[in-house]
């Protein structure tokens, strides 16, 4: 993003756009963490699809949202 957009963000607008990609930033670290691990350990089959869900929750407005889809295990050249 450039700075004359950035400059022309509200604080809600930035706020909101740094937890989405710290979100998506370590959301990503930690899955393909977890999948590799899983791979490396035997308990999923390189290349196999494992279902996934995900919860962002603002207990304060009763708010869930929820995204449900499927990963694919790192094969053996990932």
């Amino acid at each position: 993003m450039d700075k004359d957009k950035r400059d022309e963000m509200s604080e809600d607008e930035i706020a909101m756009r740094k937890f989405l990609k710290q979100l998506g930033v370590t959301a990503h670290q930690e899955l393909e963490a977890a999948l590799q691990a899983a791979v490396a350990e035997g308990r999923i089959t390189p290349g196999s699809q494992v279902a996934v869900n995900a919860e962002v929750t603002i207990t304060e407005l009763g708010f869930v949202h929820r995204v449900d889809g499927n990963l694919l295990a790192p094969g053996a050249d990932g």
